[in-house]
């Protein structure tokens, strides 16, 4: 907690807060972010939050932007080679981060729970899926053709489908007593290595 509370001495209580979401969503789970856990872990009392986030929705409206930010980054990064390795280092790049974050990702695609209507969120998420559109551009022989979009969806299913089922341990029993580590390489078969249509 002092880290928390020296952040927040020195002026900065916005950032103390992100980082103590953080923490608690990742320590936790989503159910238990609230604003009165979140000023607790900084030390500062339950109204604090308030004029910072507004509301939890506020407060779990920043921390998706935070991810979206992340996954667009993460996503950005993965591509650097032919279209057909792009899509699958971009879907790589998505179940990666979702293994990474389990409770950050599942907060992001929990529409309920957020108001898209956040500048920071609906910037950020638009990157995010900028970066899925523009795949799907570069895969295609025509980049505004009207397949463009159903490409970039099936593809976003796919990965979306696998990176909740990793996370959700649905691919255990498949895995049962392999060694640490297999995961990434049966979702990158799964996936299907350089092959984004099949």
């Amino acid at each position: 907690m002092t880290q928390y509370v020296d952040n927040y001495h020195h002026g900065d209580l916005a950032k103390a807060l992100m980082r103590a979401a953080r923490v608690v969503i990742q320590r936790d789970g989503i159910e238990a972010l609230t604003l009165r856990a979140v000023t607790r872990e900084v030390g500062v009392s339950a109204t604090a939050a308030v004029p910072h986030f507004g509301n939890l929705t506020g407060l779990r409206s920043a921390l998706a932007a935070e991810g979206y930010e992340a996954l667009a980054h993460a996503l950005t990064q993965a591509m650097s080679g032919s279209p057909r390795v792009n899509a699958h280092a971009v879907g790589m790049a998505y179940i990666g981060f979702a293994l990474e974050n389990p409770d950050l990702f599942r907060l992001m695609f929990r529409r309920a729970l957020l108001d898209h209507t956040l500048p920071d969120l609906a910037q950020a998420s638009s990157r995010a899926f900028a970066a899925l559109r523009g795949l799907a551009g570069r895969e295609d022989a025509h980049p505004d053709s009207t397949d463009a979009m159903p490409r970039m969806a099936g593809l976003w299913g796919r990965v979306h489908g696998l990176s909740l089922l990793a996370i959700d341990g649905m691919f255990d029993p498949f895995l049962d007593g392999a060694e640490a580590g297999v995961l990434p390489d049966f979702l990158s078969k799964a996936l299907g290595e350089g092959q984004p249509g099949s």
